[in-house]
């Protein structure tokens, strides 16, 4: 699975989705119906948005959950990232992966790389009491 392919809904509403995936013999839990529900009616870009989301809302669903609901999801056809564009993630996670870069009030840009970000949270998670800090796998950003 690539999680840069977009995710688009072939089922028309949640209901059909739900109706697809009790047909296919699978349990209605409230996950599945949670994740249902973004995909339905929510905008992201990619599978780790769906997780942030999912998250947000119950903070006990993990990113393999939504990502084996998401196979089953394009298993039984409800949905499609097949041949579709790329889109770029909206910002609401980041795998740290190629850098990011900051930009000041004065619209200033600085470029950090990947050990940048791993240095400076690092830094941070230690001087807040969070000793020996592996390394960080992605950081989400909370939305206002």
């Amino acid at each position: 699975m690539n999680d840069q392919e977009p995710i688009r809904q072939v089922a028309s509403s949640k209901e059909e989705i739900l109706a697809s995936l009790k047909e296919h013999g699978y349990r209605l839990t409230e996950q599945r119906k949670l994740i249902v529900d973004i995909i339905a009616n929510e905008e992201y870009t990619c599978c780790k948005e769906v997780y942030f989301l999912a998250h947000k809302r119950d903070n006990s669903i993990g990113i393999a959950t939504v990502y084996r609901m998401i196979n089953t999801l394009e298993e039984i056809g409800a949905i499609s990232r097949k041949n579709i564009q790329k889109n770029n993630c909206s910002g609401r996670c980041c795998d740290m992966k190629g850098g990011c870069t900051v930009v000041t009030e004065e619209s200033k840009q600085i470029i950090l790389t990947e050990e940048d970000i791993q240095e400076a949270l690092k830094y941070i998670m230690e001087k807040n009491g969070y000793a020996n800090v592996d390394e960080i796998k992605a950081v989400l950003v909370n939305q206002q």
